[in-house]
């Protein structure tokens, strides 16, 4: 996979070391830019961070105070970036404003990737708009601190659903794409785990975690009243069984009735119907139903 990185100035810590290794994990990035008004000494602490990570710089004067000149341009170089180079295969966006919402959404709407790097209290339609949303609390972070804005027991319910809706039983990372479809800024950072399965152990006491294949992780539930089961099979009783056993008796005697069934027997060109074996009963009760059989047919 492809990324453009895009990142707002002002909107964004002029820290990337964390922010280029978490993007890391997506894949390759041969477009970096960073968008700003370099002849202002607030962009100046971006300098070292320029030169450290090889990033092009767009530069966008601010010609009326107030205006969101920059944010434009932002979402100008966005748009060329995805009808100009089709190598591409999505885009990353470090900033925490809700101005970059359509912008997420015509890449969305091309079948792009859009990844968000922002904060926790970024709007929610610019968080929605992206496939996958990033915290910029959980990259920072030196120690995991819980700070989700997805209800844990919002959480839980999804997962029971989606395990529910394959057979009882899924694989861990099958379960975690489908929770980010759900909520793009799902991470288990938020919730005071660098682990997916550590969160899972931790948070669900109602599901097993197993190593079915190596390295890879199934999840099950334990409880027993949440899981999707057939019905058990009814019973026989004796009497619908008796009932049975009659209705079979009853269909042999019907064809042994049969006009064809005497033809052959008078031209001695008859042969017994074969006797199908009853494996599930005992070998006493199918004595006794073969002997009823000849005695019909004998008749």
């Amino acid at each position: 996979m492809k990324y453009a990185v895009l990142i707002d100035s002002e909107n964004a810590r002029p820290a990337l070391d964390e922010v280029f290794e978490e993007i890391s994990k997506y894949g390759d990035t041969p477009i970096r830019i960073l968008v700003g008004d370099f002849t202002s000494s607030q962009v100046s602490p971006w300098k070292e961070v320029i030169m450290k990570h090889a990033i092009s710089c767009l530069q966008t004067m601010n010609y009326t105070n107030g205006k969101n000149s920059l944010d434009i341009s932002l979402v100008i170089e966005g748009m060329k970036i995805l009808y100009e180079k089709s190598y591409i295969d999505g885009i990353v966006i470090v900033a925490s404003d809700s101005d970059y919402t359509p912008l997420c959404r015509e890449w969305r709407s091309l079948g792009k990737d859009v990844i968000g790097i922002g904060r926790s209290d970024s709007p929610e339609s610019y968080r929605a708009s992206c496939t996958k949303f990033i915290y910029t609390e959980n990259i920072y972070a030196k120690e995991n601190k819980q700070n989700a804005r997805i209800p844990l027991p919002r959480i839980k319910s999804q997962v029971i659903s989606i395990i529910n809706a394959n057979n009882g039983k899924c694989q861990m990372s099958l379960v975690c794409e489908t929770l980010l479809k759900a909520y793009s800024d799902f991470d288990v950072r938020s919730y005071g785990y660098s682990k997916s399965i550590d969160f899972f152990r931790g948070e669900f006491k109602e599901l097993n975690v197993t190593e079915d294949i190596k390295n890879t992780y199934f999840l099950s539930i334990k409880d027993s009243k949440n899981e999707v089961k057939p019905e058990p099979k009814k019973k026989e009783n004796a009497e619908e069984a008796a009932d049975k056993k009659n209705q079979h008796l009853r269909e042999i005697a019907r064809r042994i009735a049969e006009p064809e069934y005497k033809k052959k027997k008078d031209a001695k060109s008859y042969r017994k119907p074969r006797r199908e074996p009853v494996a599930s009963k005992s070998p006493k009760i199918a004595k006794v139903e073969r002997e009823e059989i000849d005695d019909i047919l004998d008749l």
